[in-house]
């Protein structure tokens, strides 16, 4: 007769048996994502070797960071090395930001998202214009990039309660009637970030900053200006032929650009919006807000909206702005999160987003399919 074991016995075999497929499982999703992470290096040795790419790759999950590498200068030319704490500034990936704070007010009941702007600022004169067509870009506004400079003294930064005023005085004729067609508006942007002004009785930095840099702990991320540059971790956008670029007046306003952050942050950002607006609000944010376009094709409020070749949803925006370049990827499927930060705009990692998330999708089918194979379930046959 075999011999007699203690429950205290059988606990420890089932202990045991269990830690051995536990253990065999956890090793053949590491070994997965060691071999992501493989390919992910090898296409971004392609990317500086051939394309001379300049900045931060950064690809990560709701596990953890796969992929961070970084090469190149915070000038080029220099010997000031890029590093993982480098700050870009991020141009309209501050538009989710913009978003979001809307949002946060919005569910505060201190705006409605059908609110017209005659109610912020009575005497602008663009009537009939809501938030949410602010937001998803439906506003008509004309964009202040192609007419601010002909009105301002180049000088002097302009603030957003300038650009308000030069609109107002000026009056620049409106690209179309509010909620006629989509139009990517900065000015609308803009705008937004003045009714956080008048909501709040803050400006739009200290809005931002005390409701989601520092409740987030994105203790790298700040607005641009001249007189807050740390020199050890800021980068100098430049054009195509290297040159540096030279900055007007149009670098004040806010609300459409000006957060300069790390990628760490923006990933702390991303994975922790929810903290800061309820599900209902976000996925508003991530659903297609132009019933006349597309859904492949379209605008939330603070992203764009597309799909993957397999039909799936992506959330991204890029950013280009002063020689900064960047790219934010989402795919709600996986939970894969991809960044591209460039301080030189030569178009290094244009269509690279595709390879990436091909990438990413591979590590989570084999993950999922070492996490469910046969001889690894306690029920298995075999």
């Amino acid at each position: 007769m075999p011999p007699h074991r203690s429950d205290r016995d059988w606990r420890v075999l089932l202990l045991a048996a269990f830690l051995t497929i536990f253990g065999s499982g956890l090793a053949a999703q590491t070994g997965v994502r060691d071999s992501a992470r493989m390919q992910l290096s090898q296409l971004f040795q392609t990317l500086v070797n051939e394309k001379h790419f300049n900045g931060v790759m950064f690809v990560a999950d709701d596990s953890g960071v796969v992929f961070q590498k970084v090469s190149g200068y915070a000038r080029l030319g220099s010997r000031k090395k890029l590093h993982a704490s480098s700050q870009f500034e991020v141009a309209s990936l501050s538009k989710q930001f913009t978003a979001i704070s809307i949002l946060m007010l919005h569910e505060a009941g201190l705006l409605s998202l059908e609110d017209s702007l005659e109610r912020f600022f009575p005497f602008f004169p663009y009537h009939g214009i809501t938030i949410r067509q602010l937001l998803c870009h439906r506003s008509g506004l004309p964009d202040y990039l192609e007419f601010a400079l002909q009105y301002c003294n180049d000088l002097e930064p302009m603030s957003n309660e300038g650009l308000l005023q030069m609109m107002t005085i000026e009056r620049p004729e409106p690209e179309s009637s509010p909620d006629t067609r989509f139009s990517y508006s900065n000015t609308g942007y803009a705008v937004l970030a003045s009714v956080v002004e008048k909501v709040s009785g803050m400006t739009f930095e200290d809005f931002v900053l005390r409701n989601i840099f520092e409740p987030l702990e994105m203790n790298h991320s700040r607005f641009y200006t001249e007189d807050c540059l740390v020199p050890s971790v800021y980068t100098i956008g430049h054009r195509r032929n290297k040159s540096v670029y030279e900055r007007d007046a149009l670098s004040g306003v806010v609300g459409d650009k000006g957060i300069q952050t790390t990628a760490e942050d923006l990933y702390r950002w991303f994975f922790h919006i929810r903290t800061l607006v309820s599900d209902s609000s976000l996925a508003m944010a991530w659903t297609p807000q132009n019933c006349d376009m597309d859904e492949c094709s379209n605008y939330g409020f603070g992203w764009r909206l597309t799909c993957d070749a397999q039909g799936n949803r992506l959330v991204y925006h890029g950013g280009l702005w002063n020689g900064n370049h960047c790219l934010m990827v989402y795919r709600p499927i996986d939970n894969t999160f991809l960044l591209f930060l460039s301080n030189w705009c030569n178009g290094a990692f244009q269509h690279r987003s595709d390879s990436v998330l091909e990438i990413m999708k591979c590590m989570h089918s084999s993950a999922d399919s070492a996490k469910n194979s046969p001889s690894d379930r306690p029920d298995s046959d075999k």
